[in-house]
Parts: C-alpha cells; structure tokens; sequence
C-alpha cells in the first residue's frame, strides 16, 4: 500500500518523459515544484490569470489567459494537469518548427474549426494589446496590421489554414513574427 503512491508518481513522471524534450531530472524538480503550488495536481483558470496579473499588473491578462488556458487544457476540464503545461512548454520551447506551428494554429483557432479567420486573429492580439499595452508603449492599429497581413499573403478568403500559416511562416517571417508571442 505504502508503494502506490511512489508507483503512481513514476507513472506520472515516466508518462511525462514520452512528451517532452526536456531532461528527466528537469520534468522531476518542475513537478515537484508543481505539486508544491497545487498540491491537488491542477492548475485553474484563476490561477494561470493570478501568475500573468503578476507580470502584467497594469494590463488586463483576462481574455488572453482564458485563450492559453483552453489551448493548453487539451483534456478540456476544468483545469490544467501536469502533464498539460509540460506538453505545451515542450512544444514551444523546445519543440520542432512544425510542432511550435501546430501549437500556435490551435492557439489561434478559437472555435476549433480548423480555420483561422480574421476575427479570431483580431480577438487574440487585442487580447495581447490588453494584456501589455499599459506596460509597454505599443500603439499598434490592430484590424489594419491583420489587414495587412492577409494582404501579403494574397490571401481574400479571410481565414487562414494550417497549410496557410505553415506558408506564411516560412515566406512572410517579419507578418508572421507580429502573430508569434511564443516563437522565437
């Protein structure tokens, strides 16, 4: 009995290493560190928007984290596991072109369609510009920057698909840098 709790935790840490790029003993130290914060093992949404107000006290991380949050919350419950933040910080930090491009699509893709339309872009940077503009000085003409964005890509149909933004990131990189906040 005393040995299911310690074979439950390798579980967990063995079935972490299958999806991610990262050491073990890394994933190790960030799960203890995880559990130390949530000690039921999840993360809400109140909590990821509790650590953004911290690096954004004087924007509004509100509408911003709500996207991160569902993008991450690939089990689509009401909070995020482990296993869910180490996924997505694998991809995005050290993760393949194409799975950082994946990621970032699902990100856009509000409603999941399949699609990026106009409007999702719209409603993700304005949700960035909330989040930082009282930070940092940026005055940026959002629906005209994503007018112009299409525009480059001879783009009429208003939305994009992956193999639409896998083009753009490779062709037009200084229009896609505007919508990666993730990629470097």
């Amino acid at each position: 009995m005393g040995n299911r709790s310690s074979t439950l935790k390798n579980f967990d840490l063995d079935d972490s290493k299958k999806f991610s790029h990262f050491p073990s003993k890394d994933v190790q130290e960030w799960s203890n560190e995880f559990r130390t914060r949530f000690p039921n093992g999840k993360m809400t949404l109140q909590d990821l928007e509790m650590m953004f107000r911290r690096f954004f006290p004087f924007g509004s991380p509100k509408k911003f984290v709500l996207r991160l949050f569902n993008t991450i919350n690939i089990s689509q419950s009401d909070n995020i596991d482990f296993h869910e933040l180490l996924i997505a910080f694998s991809i995005l930090m050290k993760g393949s072109n194409f799975e950082k491009l994946r990621w970032i699509f699902r990100f856009y893709d509000e409603d999941s369609d399949g699609v990026i339309s106009k409007n999702e872009i719209v409603n993700i940077a304005q949700s960035m510009m909330d989040m930082v503009s009282n930070t940092l000085d940026a005055h940026i003409d959002i629906e005209k920057a994503i007018d112009e964005l299409f525009e480059c890509c001879d783009n009429k149909s208003g939305f994009f698909t992956f193999e639409d933004f896998k083009e753009l990131a490779a062709r037009k990189k200084e229009a896609f840098q505007m919508l990666t906040l993730f990629i470097d």
